[in-house]
């Protein structure tokens, strides 16, 4: 049962990964924060990410919510590489 769970979480979080890498063919300034993400080391990634959380401590808004799910996601491990390499796979198919 615990399987899957965690697989289901796995197609969902993949999913989401599907979905930022679209939103960067439309949007260069998505693109950018990504690149500049995935070119972090894991010592930046995890200062920014302590910034992150603190700016969207006290936001509450729907737009705050998305934005930091948005980070939260990207920050997480290597999925702003795992975007980036979503994005050249769409690019290629075009």
């Amino acid at each position: 049962m615990v399987e899957n769970s965690m697989e289901g979480t796995m197609e969902a979080f993949a999913e989401e990964l599907k979905i930022i890498a679209e939103a960067c063919l439309n949007d260069e300034r998505i693109l950018e924060i990504i690149k500049n993400i995935s070119n972090m080391s894991e010592e930046e990634r995890i200062n920014f990410k302590s910034k992150v959380l603190k700016y969207f401590m006290k936001k509450n808004s729907p737009e705050d919510m998305e934005a930091y799910n948005f980070y939260k996601i990207i920050l997480t491990e290597n999925n702003a590489k795992k975007v980036i390499d979503i994005y050249y796979c769409f690019l290629g198919k075009k």
